[in-house]
């Protein structure tokens, strides 16, 4: 039988790739600091930045799962690291050649806050985050963690912690927020100038829309409540109010994008025809090497594809 010496390598070669992941985020993770002194460094944070940190009792449950269903929906069964998610990120990642999804946890936002000054732009320190989250994640119980990530979080115009921003949009307590405060405060952690309800009433409100659909679609809150928190105006503090909203759609989207899942199974099955093809009708050495390579490159853009499809991760 004619060698393969395509067959031969593939298996050592995708080993090899295996192990080198492994031993990039080994060294990442011995090279992260340790988190021991994380209580420490918050407190730090928290004075540095006039935080009011308060206990989570304190913090209403409508507003942990707002943060929790739109920044980390799998955060309860996660250590710190979330992998579906960062099967989710890479393909868009390396199509789009950058590293704008990041797939970070809760987790790993409060080690970036805490030891990288907020700053992961780079593959190094997204390495470093990813293994803080590990640490943290394995130190620190889920709530410890989400009391200390909604009191050191920025929520814009100068408020940092949640009781801060609840003062500084509201006008009131955090333990007085109701679900349409809550969710409207839930969405300014990830671009809090972006989204400034001051300054922006409208994009404050799309992105109060996005929160309260990653809420329906995580069972938190029914498409009626969802519906009657953005179909009444929201009063600001200092006398501003947001305008109602009605005739939004708050169903759990799909959970694929069909026209990309499509796409992924015709790459899958040009991979299995090209794989067939070349043990069956091949004429020779060099023409069934050239399919199965080729077989393998439409397998994994057949992969790729159809984790870029997923709409719910």
């Amino acid at each position: 039988m004619a060698a393969r010496p395509f067959r031969r390598l593939l298996l050592p070669g995708v080993l090899l790739v295996v192990a080198a992941l492994a031993g990039v985020f080994a060294v990442a993770l011995l090279r992260a600091p340790s988190v021991a002194d994380l209580p420490a460094r918050l407190t730090s944070i928290e004075r540095a930045n006039g935080a009011d940190p308060v206990p989570i009792t304190r913090i209403p449950a409508t507003l942990r799962e707002a943060v929790v269903a739109t920044e980390d929906e799998r955060f309860y069964d996660n250590r710190g690291v979330d992998v579906i998610a960062l099967a989710r990120a890479v393909p868009y990642d390396v199509v789009h050649l950058s590293l704008a999804q990041g797939a970070s946890t809760i987790t790993e936002q409060l080690g970036k806050l805490a030891y990288l000054q907020g700053n992961d732009h780079s593959p190094w320190r997204k390495l470093t985050d990813i293994a803080l989250g590990f640490r943290i994640g394995h130190h620190y119980d889920h709530e410890q963690v989400l009391d200390d990530y909604l009191n050191v979080a920025y929520f814009g115009d100068g408020a940092y912690g949640v009781e801060s921003a609840a003062h500084r949009y509201f006008g009131r307590d955090v333990s007085r927020l109701d679900l349409a405060r809550a969710s409207l405060l839930a969405g300014l952690v990830q671009a809090p100038t972006a989204y400034d309800p001051l300054t922006d009433p409208r994009g404050a409100r799309d992105r109060q829309v996005a929160v309260l659909r990653s809420m329906v679609r995580n069972g938190y809150v029914t498409e009626a409540q969802a519906g009657a928190a953005v179909g009444s105006r929201l009063p600001l503090a200092g006398g501003r109010a947001l305008p109602a909203l009605h005739g939004i759609d708050f169903a759990v989207p799909a959970p694929f994008d069909w026209a990309e899942l499509a796409v992924a199974l015709l790459l899958v099955a040009g991979a299995a025809a090209a794989f067939v093809a070349a043990r069956v009708v091949a004429p020779s050495l060099a023409v069934r090497s050239t399919l199965r390579v080729a077989a393998v490159l439409l397998l994994l853009a057949g992969a790729l594809t159809a984790a870029y499809s997923v709409q719910v991760v």
